[in-house]
Parts: C-alpha cells; sequence; structure tokens
C-alpha cells in the first residue's frame, strides 16, 4: 500500500487586519477601569505576532480620559494586546473611543465605538 505524500505546505496561521477594543461592562461614574486593545482576525482570534503601535483617542468633549488626563494615548501592542486605564467623569455621557494603527508590520483597520458611561445596562 503507498501512501500519498501532500506537497502543500502547512497553512499559515491567520494574521490580523482589524483592531478591537474591549470594555468594563458597566462602566460607571467616577471609575478607572482599563481599555483594552486587540490585533485581531478575521476568525476573531488574537494575532501574538503583532507589537504595533496604536492610538487610541477618546472625543475631546467627553468628560471621560485617560487616567493622565490626557484624550489621546499611544499604545504598544505585545503578543496582539494593550491596554491602558482609563477614568470616567461625573455625568452620564455616551463616550467615542477610536483605535488607529500607527505602525507594525502591516495596516490594520482602525475601529470607532460608543459606550455609555454611567447609564444602567436594560
Amino acid at each position: 500500500m503507498t501512501s500519498e505524500i501532500s506537497g502543500n505546505k502547512a497553512s499559515a496561521a491567520p494574521q490580523a487586519n482589524r483592531l478591537m477594543l474591549f470594555f468594563a461592562e458597566n462602566m460607571k461614574l467616577l471609575q478607572e477601569a482599563p481599555i483594552i486593545v486587540r490585533a485581531l482576525t478575521d476568525e476573531g482570534t488574537v494575532d501574538p505576532t503583532r507589537d504595533d503601535v496604536v492610538e487610541v483617542s477618546i472625543n475631546q468633549e467627553s468628560r471621560t480620559a485617560f487616567k493622565n488626563g490626557e484624550k489621546t494615548l499611544r499604545i504598544q501592542l505585545t503578543n496582539g494586546e494593550g491596554s491602558a486605564d482609563i477614568k470616567t467623569g461625573t455625568a452620564m455621557e455616551t463616550v467615542i473611543f477610536k483605535a488607529s494603527w500607527i505602525s507594525g508590520k502591516s495596516p490594520l483597520q482602525n475601529v470607532l465605538t460608543n459606550i455609555l458611561v454611567g447609564g444602567l445596562l436594560i
């Protein structure tokens, strides 16, 4: 009996093509919480080969800011993931977060999302 050996090389691991932001489940007022940015593949898995630089920003009129008081922060991804601490404000609001790819081995699609701060989830 003969066996056929495939000439195909092992398929390459999926590569990240987009950024995604992750937050605490319910953002309360005057709370410090992490914001996590990840480089994701089409399958939704973190690409551990990505050590890119990403800029995360918060809309200027928001009362929410990064822990250092700034509205924009550059984050270095390590193994496809990075984080920073934010501090929410004193009033209920919808905060706009944007993560933009700055540098790395290939561009990643930016992400823009809105998060309700200080409201009740229903």
